[in-house]
């Protein structure tokens, strides 16, 4: 390995522990979520089923429901159109146009329209919401619950864009905590196999934290590096590069990347038959497309861009141009930048599916979440550690205790989110937002209140917290209206009952974890005590 001078060595291990501790809460808290974010589609099957299992992709049939609702929509609100299937194959279909801001400057403009969600079966309308795409997220309850984990991952809440700031410099400074410890530890391949057994020792604590650290290393630097491009590619790239390459105009930047639009042409003309796209589509790309974008329906220069998920065996999307005027097939574009195939967009293509681990279905998800989970214990552990070697300091002592109740505490509150989902309505109340934020809240509070026990109590009780939140889930779900067991796999959801067993494992896990004694990283003397005299 890299071989470096004590002096040296002390201060990349320095910038290692720093590069932690000023942000390592928040990073606790994006793994954490991320974690569980890897299983977001399934989290939305699972918390909002429908009667019978639908296929998450647009299939032929669609358009003389489409065209209807088409004519029926204020024509101010028809400058786009989407067409999407999403939280358990349910149908959306958006209408978006341009009003004035009540209140605001003159001539300031917000999207504002229509959104339709629909039953894949009858295709009757569901719910239907008038407003912003703001509006649209808000009183979207199907699937509530995996979107507010998801949120949380990607930018903790927080309005835009400091929320995606925040979680990209929180990649970055995760990328500095990967290198440096790759730096730091001289004996990397020694330490992958290196466990010492000594009962509460600290040492063994370390052993533990640089084991799980060194495996997680490649995959921590993937994750960080992927999670930054997203944060800072469109909030932060394409500013730059205008404002560099292209003397700081946006609309010759975005033509240069993406392609000139196509000529103007406003007169009227049908909507092309969006079954006939759908078909082409599949048929070229092998998989159904999930995503329809229509712009200017309705209209000569209309067009229709499909986005179809990776394919068997790919790991990235395909985006196909059609004329929605016509439906004839113009081309396919990069999914993500340029108007032509290049290796820099198959590159930058490859940034999703190694983010997000969805390549190989359960299987990749399942590595991703145990990889995810290894990263957030490293973050948690390393945090511990360095606290536990400044426990003299009153300030420190107060920071381990923050840590404890950061580390046992968001996933507590995590649980008791799903418990708000579920006692807000489900998917049948539009108060199940509100609800979640409360239950999140309150499972906070009381992790607060729990860690002024001593260290070793507040540890069992929230993991015993923990493991009846787990196991309640199951029943909570039952209760709440969802399918039994027996039901489930009769309708073909036997995800649901899959996902029921996997809460119960690991409440088990969780039980037996509060019976084990006190990690030494967390030991008695790393509490919260008076400051002496």
């Amino acid at each position: 390995m890299i071989r470096l001078s004590q002096a040296r060595t002390k201060e990349w291990l320095a910038i290692h522990g720093w590069s932690g501790m000023l942000l390592g809460l928040l990073l606790y808290a994006v793994i954490c979520t991320g974690t569980v974010a890897v299983f977001a589609t399934e989290i939305g099957r699972w918390s909002s089923p429908l009667e019978q299992p639908a296929s998450e992709g647009l299939q032929p049939g669609l358009n003389a429901r489409v065209q209807e609702l088409f004519e029926r929509t204020n024509p101010e609100w028809r400058e786009d159109m989407d067409l999407f299937a999403m939280h358990g194959g349910r149908l959306f279909l958006r209408f978006m146009g341009e009003r004035d801001v009540e209140g605001g400057p003159q001539g300031a403009h917000e999207h504002y329209g229509v959104e339709y969600q629909l039953d894949p079966g009858s295709l009757s309308i569901l719910q239907q919401t008038e407003g912003t795409h703001t509006d649209f997220e808000a009183r979207r309850t199907a699937g509530a619950l995996s979107e507010f984990f998801v949120d949380l991952h990607v930018r903790l809440h927080i309005p835009n864009p400091w929320g995606i700031f925040i979680t990209g410099v929180l990649g970055l400074a995760m990328m500095v905590a990967s290198i440096t410890g790759f730096v730091v530890h001289r004996h990397l391949i020694r330490e992958m196999f290196t466990l010492r057994r000594r009962k509460n020792s600290l040492k063994t604590a370390r052993d533990v934290h640089v084991l799980a650290g060194t495996w997680n290393l490649p995959f921590a630097f993937v994750l960080a590096f992927t999670g930054s491009f997203f944060s800072f590619a469109s909030a932060v790239g394409l500013p730059a590069m205008a404002m560099v390459v292209f003397e700081g105009d946006q609309e010759r930047a975005l033509e240069e990347v993406f392609g000139a639009p196509p000529a103007h042409d406003d007169s009227p003309a049908p909507l092309a038959n969006l079954d006939t796209i759908l078909r082409d589509a599949t048929d070229r790309a092998g998989v159904a497309p999930v995503f329809l974008s229509i712009h200017f329906p309705g209209r000569a220069d209309a067009s229709v861009r499909a986005f179809l998920p990776p394919a068997e065996g790919e790991l990235s999307g395909r985006a196909l141009d059609y004329s929605g005027a016509s439906g004839a097939f113009l081309r396919e574009n990069p999914v993500l930048v340029g108007t032509e195939p290049s290796l820099g967009n198959d590159v930058a293509a490859l940034m999703t599916p190694l983010h997000f681990g969805h390549f190989a279905g359960l299987l990749s998800k399942s590595v991703w979440f145990a990889m995810g989970f290894a990263g957030a214990y490293v973050t948690f552990s390393g945090m511990l550690l360095w606290t536990r070697r400044r426990h003299d300091s009153l300030a420190w002592r107060r920071m381990a205790a923050t840590t404890r109740w950061v580390g046992y505490g968001l996933p507590l509150a995590m649980i008791f989110t799903a418990w708000g989902f579920f006692l807000g309505g489900g998917a049948q109340s539009s108060s199940v937002f509100a609800a979640q934020w409360w239950a999140f809240a309150g499972s906070a509070l009381l992790a607060a209140i729990v860690m002024l026990l001593s260290g070793q109590q507040s540890r069992r009780v929230l993991l015993l917290l923990s493991a009846f939140g787990l196991a309640g889930l199951p029943l909570l779900r039952w209760l709440s209206g969802g399918p039994g067991w027996g039901e489930a796999f009769a309708s073909g959801h036997a995800l649901i009952v899959g996902m029921d067993w996997v809460l119960i494992g690991a409440a088990a896990l969780c039980l037996n974890w509060s019976r084990k004694s006190l990690p030494a990283t967390e030991d008695s003397s790393a509490t919260l005590a008076p400051e002496p005299a």
